[in-house]
């Protein structure tokens, strides 16, 4: 049994005796916590596995299940408020109240400067925030997401102790969904701080790509999509990339390709794929590049260091096994060796090749002797200076540049085509075109 088919028997499916985790009343008042990596799906696992199933069983009992993202509330009072709103609105079908106060306003004259209208305003408050406390009252589950990016005028002790108040006071059972780590500097003190003292269990998620792409292609809107799911499954793990929103992307851009009529064959799919998450992640539109094999040796003509203006690093470069030139003769062979060369060894061979300084060279320019090469103290400076700030984009350009070398599955007409719309988003149908 997988890590997330576990995880939802336990919360939610073990049905003897009513003994699921947020089921069981012995739980009630309890603060539990859902991490795992950042990307894995933790938000699409409890918003599509969880809460559907656990909203119908808990609305038998007059119980609610409220579901609030932290991101962009600004006071804990904001927090409150939209907790107490969502346990009403799940379980209060029709605002009786409210009604009532809309009818009354229309025909109540004015006292003063206080007139029924703002009497019948103050009650329907009072009264929804009473409703409120009874539906949260022991049992009903909370569910408080984007922990991390919670606002910055929110304190965390503040927040925590919000949380010890729903969990011990309404009884409530409380799930905080974050990333494994989330804070920083003395957040993250404090933050270890009151997690020890206020979550009482904690759950890992962690699913493998398998089960997040099979949870998100549930979704009926991708089955037209069912023909490619291999392909487009087999190419994201090709990437080895745990990210549900990067799956969702990938997913629509194939369904809107397929919509407008163009061609999804194996090779296409591929391209599109990889574009995709490269663009995604990267913010990366490789150029169309063939690999070249010649009588001595296979070579991708990307040039690694084009953007940087200062010879002296590129001249470097030319040294460097990594440019994606072998002594192999043959395509198969080639890939194979750069497939075999991990992002993380170009990072260490520029690094080498930086660090073979000469202190009595003053010149900025590097010095070249029987292919030995040499920097100054403030042109090594400057080039290491350089390796930091392009590092993401340097292994961005290995991996999905020679790695995962994907440009020329196709015709450059064709890759171009994707490469434009994956880059715009706009994806004009052939029909539209022509007209």
């Amino acid at each position: 049994m997988t890590n997330t088919e576990k995880l939802k028997q336990y919360l939610l499916e073990d049905n003897k005796d009513n003994n699921a985790f947020l089921l069981n009343s012995n739980n009630n008042g309890k603060t539990i916590m859902l991490s795992g990596a950042w990307g894995a799906g933790k938000t699409h696992f409890w918003q599509n596995e969880i809460e559907p199933k656990l909203k119908d069983k808990l609305r038998k009992d007059d119980k609610a299940c409220v579901y609030v993202s932290l991101y962009g509330k600004e006071s804990i009072s904001e927090i409150k408020f939209e907790i107490f709103k969502e346990a009403y609105n799940a379980i209060v079908n029709e605002d009786i109240i409210s009604k009532g106060a809309s009818l009354m306003s229309s025909l109540a004259p004015s006292f003063g400067e206080k007139s029924l209208s703002d009497i019948f305003d103050k009650l329907n408050k009072k009264a929804k925030e009473n409703r409120s406390k009874e539906i949260l009252d022991s049992g009903s589950v909370i569910c408080l997401d984007d922990f991390e990016r919670k606002s910055k005028s929110i304190d965390l002790n503040d927040l925590f102790g919000l949380i010890s108040h729903l969990a011990l006071s309404l009884k409530c059972k409380v799930i905080i969904i974050l990333n494994s780590d989330v804070f920083e500097a003395e957040e993250a003190e404090i933050f270890k701080r009151v997690k020890e003292k206020t979550v009482n269990k904690f759950f890992y998620f962690e699913p493998t790509i398998d089960e997040l792409f099979e949870s998100i292609f549930k979704d009926r809107k991708y089955d037209k999509l069912k023909d490619c799911k291999s392909k487009i499954l087999d190419t994201i793990k090709e990437t080895e990339e745990l990210n549900a929103r990067l799956y969702i992307q990938v997913l629509d851009n194939c369904l809107e390709w397929a919509d407008n009529g163009k061609a999804l064959d194996d090779n296409i799919i591929r391209v599109l794929v990889l574009t995709t998450i490269n663009f995604v992640l990267n913010h990366m539109i490789l150029d169309y590049q063939k690999i070249i094999c010649s009588d001595h040796d296979c070579k991708i003509a990307y040039n690694m260091m084009e953007f940087y203006p200062n010879t002296m690093l590129v001249r470097s470069m030319a040294g460097c096994h990594f440019l994606g030139r072998y002594q192999i003769k043959d395509k198969d062979s080639y890939l194979k060796h750069c497939a075999s060369r991990k992002d993380t060894e170009l990072i260490s061979e520029i690094m080498n090749n930086i660090n073979r300084t000469d202190t009595t060279t003053h010149s900025s320019e590097l010095e070249i002797s029987s292919k030995t090469f040499t920097y100054s103290e403030a042109s090594q400076k400057e080039a290491l200076k350089w390796l930091k700030e392009n590092e993401p984009k340097l292994k961005a350009l290995w991996k999905y540049g020679y790695r995962l070398y994907y440009v020329g599955d196709v015709d450059k007409e064709t890759y171009e085509d994707i490469a434009e719309f994956v880059k715009t988003g706009i994806l004009l149908s052939k029909l539209t075109n022509e007209l």
